[in-house]
């Protein structure tokens, strides 16, 4: 493809001499220190850093190009538009039409990335597949991973995040899915959204970019989306407490680090097994099965790829290390993600510790959504919390019936790790859970340094 081309998909104008860019398909990077040869710097201006500032990084080694908001001093070409990121979608959009497959887009609350991980392994048994890597779901993102996407790919799984209106929006328009799963409604983004009502309100954006003849697959378990049985002709729901999903589990058994569970399914009833442990990833799975079925694959094959799954690092991560049983779960936490989490950590044999830390972005709702996980804290033998609500999470527990000295308060993770030295004991089980800003795993690290 030439600069010309690029140009006129993305609605710019090419400077300088026109070229050829010999990746196929074209490559850009948002990071100058990533641009190779045949690849297109993008220029992104963000609140703290400029791309237009690091064009003379990206061109020595080796960008052929860029697309950019304004006239750059170089010698190579390169495309001027009003947006860098509207185009840089525009492109994966117009890139995404000359694809012959099929695409599940996956959002929701918690458990977006499990159930894309899952839904890649299904769809792996019937179809030279892909998927997002790790997060890359932005509307920078998205693209970026879409423009990955080999050109004889059949079956594409994207991750969907958003934090406000509009976002989601944006992303299903570019990748204009066959299946879209939303996974639930929890608290995640409400300091930006006030309400769960305002969030499954951003989630349902994805329909707005949905084939007119696609599926939409929704928890029917989840409060607010059991009640969206007419948002769209193709919906199916899946749960296990509501016998009217379509897909259902039951007999739900964890065992050493796996879970399985009978699936029941309009296309008859399979025993499945993950290798991972929740109930929370029996609805991940319960999704990924339904989404198996819809593309067109018996619910046993489709049962076989769970095999496959790795877990991602930091996301519930249970372990055996020097006499202690740890779960690391510290990519991000919610009220629900929480809850999930206790509630494995309760199915533990052994002394149960939970290292609690904030949950972020919970804006106004923040003390009662931490006193509210405290709740969650009956049959945890002891509590430690570090961070700004270490007061709410103890009031809760309380609540649940938790003795007062039982619960430890922390100012950060280094007091954190020298009271477990001092309270743990083998045999112990131990989770390590709190958002991705305030860093658990330091906490579980420093514990076992010598």
């Amino acid at each position: 493809m030439k600069f010309e081309q690029i140009a006129e998909v993305c609605g710019g104008k090419l400077m300088n001499s026109d070229a050829a860019v010999n990746s196929e398909p074209v490559k850009f990077v948002t990071d100058s220190r990533e641009a190779k040869e045949d690849c297109i710097f993008v220029c992104i201006k963000g609140e703290r850093v400029d791309g237009h500032n690091y064009i003379s990084g990206a061109e020595a080694n080796g960008a052929c190009g860029f697309l950019c908001e304004k006239e750059l001093d170089t010698k190579l070409p390169y495309v001027i538009v009003p947006s860098s990121v509207k185009a840089l979608g525009d492109f994966a959009s117009d890139y995404r039409n000359g694809l012959n497959m099929k695409t599940v887009a996956v959002t929701g609350s918690v458990g977006k990335t499990t159930t894309k991980e899952f839904i890649y392994c299904v769809l792996s048994q019937g179809f030279k597949a892909f998927k997002t890597e790790g997060n890359k779901n932005s509307e920078i993102g998205l693209p970026l991973t879409m423009l990955s996407i080999p050109q004889d790919c059949e079956a594409s799984v994207l991750e969907m995040g958003m934090s406000n209106f509009g976002e989601i929006d944006v992303l299903t328009k570019i990748a204009r899915p066959d299946v879209a799963v939303i996974t639930n409604i929890g608290f995640s983004h409400i300091e930006y959204l006030k309400t769960q009502e305002n969030i499954m309100k951003a989630k349902l954006e994805i329909l707005n970019g949905l084939n007119p003849e696609g599926t939409l697959i929704l928890n029917g378990d989840d409060n607010l989306l059991k009640t969206q049985k007419n948002v769209w002709k193709k919906t199916v729901f899946y749960g296990i407490g509501n016998t009217e999903c379509e897909y259902r589990a039951q007999d739900i058994l964890f065992d050493n680090g796996s879970t399985t569970f009978l699936a029941v399914t309009p296309a008859g009833n399979v025993n499945v097994k993950i290798p991972t442990e929740g109930l929370h990833n029996v609805y991940n799975a319960l999704a990924t099965i339904a989404v198996g079925h819809i593309m067109g694959l018996d619910p046993k094959t489709a049962a076989e790829g769970f095999a496959n799954y790795k877990n991602a690092p930091l996301r519930q991560d249970v372990y055996e290390k020097d006499g202690y049983t740890i779960i690391e779960d510290c990519y991000n936490a919610s009220p629900a993600s929480m809850q999930s989490a206790l509630e494995l950590l309760r199915f533990k044999n052994g002394r149960k510790i939970a290292v609690l830390g904030d949950m972020l972005e919970l804006g106004t709702l923040a003390p009662e959504l931490h006193k509210q996980v405290g709740t969650y804290l009956h049959g945890i033998d002891l509590l430690v919390v570090y961070g700004n609500h270490n007061d709410d999470y103890a009031c809760g527990a309380v609540e649940a019936g938790m003795n007062e000295t039982n619960i430890y308060k922390c100012g950060n993770t280094d007091e954190v790790a020298e009271l477990l030295k001092n309270i743990a004991k083998k045999g112990d089980v131990m989770l390590f859970k709190a958002s991705r800003g305030m860093k658990a795993e330091d906490a579980l690290n420093k514990f076992f340094e010598k």
